[in-house]
């Protein structure tokens, strides 16, 4: 958490929704998208297989239904979420059984995935800009606008995805931890974010003086 008194960012990689995406991948599960659910790229480091080449398994477009509604449902995290999905009740995946299975057999290899990727987090946040960037460009975009912003609290979930992407999740970020790890990315989105918020503040204010 980025917190200069007048503004904070916290930058959060849930391990609910890891354990859940390691499960879509490990699965092969292609659930639908939805507003609170786009369409998220494979983990990266890629996650190794339940099944083995040749040998399917039983339920998987059911799974895809139920790891859809579990998300929608839980999205984006929390400790009630990661309750939800582990044992010894699995108490998220009550009445679906397809799903439970599959949490069931995986879950093992999709704590030390999520073991790796902490260390993987670790080494991004060494590298990544400190608060002075981020304080620096705040007053740039204030000295664009003409104006101070007014305090604001940015929650920005994180997730070990492929690739260098971002999504506006019915108001709630959420960055690849590739952008995070790229200085020049990162900054340019929370600019974008920023001049936003910004905007936002002064129309507001426009329309309390009207």
């Amino acid at each position: 958490m980025r917190d200069v008194g007048r503004w904070g960012i916290d930058l959060t990689m849930p391990q609910s929704l890891l354990l859940a995406l390691h499960l879509r991948d490990a699965a092969g599960l292609e659930p639908p998208t939805s507003p609170l659910l786009p369409d998220l790229p494979p983990l990266d480091p890629p996650v190794r297989p339940l099944r083995a080449p040749g040998h399917d398994i039983a339920g998987l477009d059911a799974a895809g239904q139920q790891w859809a509604a579990w998300w929608v449902r839980h999205f984006p995290g929390g400790p009630d979420a990661l309750t939800s999905i582990l044992p010894p009740r699995y108490p998220g995946l009550d009445g679906r059984p397809e799903l439970r299975g599959l949490a069931e057999l995986g879950l093992d290899d999709a704590l030390a995935w999520c073991a790796r990727a902490r260390e993987v987090e670790k080494r991004v946040i060494a590298r990544s800009p400190s608060a002075l960037f981020e304080t620096n460009l705040v007053t740039a975009v204030e000295r664009e606008l003409g104006r101070r912003i007014r305090p604001f609290s940015l929650r920005v979930v994180v997730l070990p995805v492929a690739g260098v992407h971002h999504w506006d999740v019915l108001g709630q970020a959420v960055v690849s931890l590739a952008l995070r790890a790229d200085r020049d990315a990162y900054l340019a989105w929370l600019r974008e974010q920023l001049v936003a918020l910004g905007r936002d503040h002064l129309a507001r204010d426009g329309e309390q003086s009207t």
